[in-house]
């Protein structure tokens, strides 16, 4: 197990910190930073409650850049998409589609690595509502970290 001494030093708020990067596209390993901090003594509750929010707003940002991207901003993703979408015509307009009818409940894999990431932009980009946004991501990432700060807790009482 890591040494808990600086874990111990940064505690909820350096999870916080690291759940928020985690969120948007810096790959952090925020579930190991949880399981340190309950092995260290935190609450296993308070603790994912902590991870939960901090990811969940980390996703916000990768939201905001996909309405700014359907917008016709973001940069070099912007410019990716924009000659995506007018190479793929028809099939994009399918996907686009698809992602429309079931865009909220899709968010609740943005808990898988890297591939949730695209969940949350795309949802952006089609133009999710905020609360199903907020409802469907919180789910995906809350039911995450509940597993590993529960498995972490079992770990410990054996």
């Amino acid at each position: 197990m890591p040494d808990t001494t600086l874990l111990v030093a940064w505690g909820l708020p350096g999870l916080f910190l690291v759940a928020v990067l985690a969120g948007s596209v810096v790959p952090v390993p925020s579930e190991a930073l949880l399981a340190a901090l309950i092995y260290g003594g935190a609450s296993p509750w308070v603790a994912t409650g902590v991870a939960t929010v901090g990811n969940v707003l980390g996703a916000l940002s990768l939201y905001v850049l996909g309405r700014w991207v359907a917008r016709g901003g973001g940069g070099a993703l912007g410019r990716w998409y924009a000659r995506r979408r007018a190479s793929e015509g028809p099939r994009m307009a399918r996907v686009e589609a698809r992602l429309r009818t079931w865009g909220a409940p899709a968010l609740v894999m943005s808990w898988v690595p890297l591939v949730g990431d695209a969940f949350v932009i795309a949802g952006g980009v089609v133009g999710v509502r905020p609360l199903p946004f907020f409802v469907f991501v919180t789910l995906g990432k809350g039911l995450r970290y509940v597993f590993v700060a529960m498995s972490t807790a079992a770990a410990l009482s054996s």
